[in-house]
């Protein structure tokens, strides 16, 4: 008897859990920075992955990812928005060492503490969502480079399986774009490459042939003032 009280006690967990994540809002994801330059994401048709829990029960999950500025060297100058999970290396059931495979180039790159990226860090945005930053390190007129690293776990294909990506699926996804500090222009970040599939260094592997549902996690990402 108990533990069939235990059952249903689980079960209504779960149908909470994806009631929550089945009513999430789809709007688009919006931050703004660099002096009042907006930066915008539109979520993809993948946007809103799906994690198989038990029997025939699934939840809805958000991706985790993070943006940042580097200068033309390659030299990391501040983190811009960044996922509280990631942020705060805060997983549930994972090993000692977090999920470093989940942005493997962003967190190879950062060079502040947690508490800094704090500032600029929450969960998965579902709705609109502007954020101002400080871009006193940013000169005029100069050019920069901006990254976005995103990643869906669980996300398998027929190539990035579950015996060879473990947790991962396909690997992180990374966008890139040049601006200059100031302008008014247009700018759109576009895929680049993927992250390291094990977490166990920050390169950026230019290939995207292998990659399928992780290229319509977001449908497209701009500046624009």
């Amino acid at each position: 008897m108990k533990k069939f009280g235990l059952v249903i006690l689980v079960l209504v967990i779960v149908c909470f859990f994806c009631y929550v994540s089945c009513n999430s809002n789809d709007k688009n994801e919006q931050l703004t920075l660099l002096n009042g330059k907006l930066l915008t994401i539109e979520p993809g048709d993948h946007w809103q992955g799906r994690m198989k829990l038990f029997l025939f029960f699934s939840m809805r999950k958000t991706p985790q990812f993070a943006i940042w500025i580097e200068n033309n060297q390659g030299d990391y100058i501040s983190t811009v928005f960044a996922t509280g999970k990631s942020a705060k290396n805060n997983w549930q059931s994972a090993p000692k060492e977090g999920r470093p495979e989940t942005l493997p180039v962003w967190n190879h790159k950062r060079q502040i503490n947690l508490d800094q990226i704090d500032i600029v860090s929450s969960a998965t945005p579902k709705g609109a969502v502007n954020i101002q930053i400080d871009n006193n390190s940013l000169i005029e007129g100069q050019e920069y480079n901006i990254y976005l690293e995103i990643n869906h776990s669980f996300d398998y294909n027929n190539f990035w399986t579950e015996s060879s990506s473990g947790v991962n699926g396909q690997p992180s996804l990374i966008y890139h774009a040049k601006f200059a500090a100031g302008s008014t222009d247009k700018v759109n970040l576009i895929p680049i490459g993927h992250g390291s599939i094990d977490g166990s260094n920050g390169n950026i592997v230019n290939e995207l042939e292998t990659l399928t549902t992780a290229l319509t996690i977001i449908k497209d990402v701009y500046m624009v003032k």
